[in-house]
């Protein structure tokens, strides 16, 4: 398993033991969208990343699922907690999707949601979505992949 991340990313910080993490800067780009198209894992997962892959690196023999911290098809992009948050919303959480040429736009797999409308926040909502939400619903949409 190879993991790449941004340094002092949530990912950063939980892999600091992990033998195989490669980080990404502004210089190394195109060598992480090789190495995401030429790979030769079945399922590559996509939570925290912060770049946009482009539709050409997208290996079509491959699965691909994003972690997208907001409940699609609301608030796509890259602040939609603080979206959220702006419009008063009374739910907040995380959707995984597989990953399609379009920006938070494919077939949803998973969400799970939490109730805010008691505002607390954002380095709360925050710590909720990363340490709680996010993990449960990634290893729930994973158990539709992988085979006990």
């Amino acid at each position: 398993m190879l993991v790449i991340t941004s340094k002092g990313s949530r990912v950063d910080k939980f892999y600091q033991i992990n033998k195989k993490k490669k980080l990404i800067n502004k210089t190394n780009i195109n060598e992480i969208n090789n190495i995401i198209k030429n790979s030769n894992a079945r399922l590559i997962l996509s939570a925290g990343y912060p770049k946009i892959i482009p539709k050409n690196y997208i290996p079509k023999d491959k699965i691909i699922i994003n972690s997208h911290p907001s409940l699609l098809p609301k608030y796509k992009g890259l602040k939609p907690i603080r979206d959220a948050i702006k419009n008063n919303e009374d739910f907040i959480g995380i959707t995984t999707h597989f990953l399609d040429k379009n920006l938070d736009s494919g077939k949803i797999i998973n969400n799970s949601k939490f109730f805010i409308k008691n505002k607390i926040n954002l380095i709360q909502i925050h710590k909720i979505i990363f340490s709680i939400i996010e993990p449960n619903n990634l290893r729930q949409t994973l158990k539709f992949f992988i085979k006990s």
